[in-house]
């Protein structure tokens, strides 16, 4: 403890002691069987993916925009030994 630490120190338990014996043997959980009903149950709704490409605002706010981090970022690749600048 330091001088300003003004809090007094946790007593000790004498009472607490190591456990000495055994716990029970781990059974690791499994999946069990589906439900009776499970071939009779409807699909749930699926919404269609869009085939839409993003578009270059979407595409530069996920990358951040800055040109200057692209650049460290192929820096830092190319100091590492990596094929940071690829064509697709």
């Amino acid at each position: 403890m330091t001088q300003n630490d003004d809090r007094d120190a946790l007593p000790v338990n004498p009472v607490l002691s190591v456990r000495t014996e055994q716990g029970a043997e781990h059974t690791p959980a499994e999946q069990g069987d589906a439900p009776a009903d499970f071939a009779q149950r409807p699909i749930p709704p699926m919404s269609t993916p869009s085939t839409e490409g993003l578009s270059a605002g979407e595409v530069s706010t996920m990358l951040g925009g800055d040109a200057s981090m692209t650049e460290a970022n192929e820096a830092l690749g190319t100091a590492e030994g990596l094929n940071t600048i690829t064509e697709s």
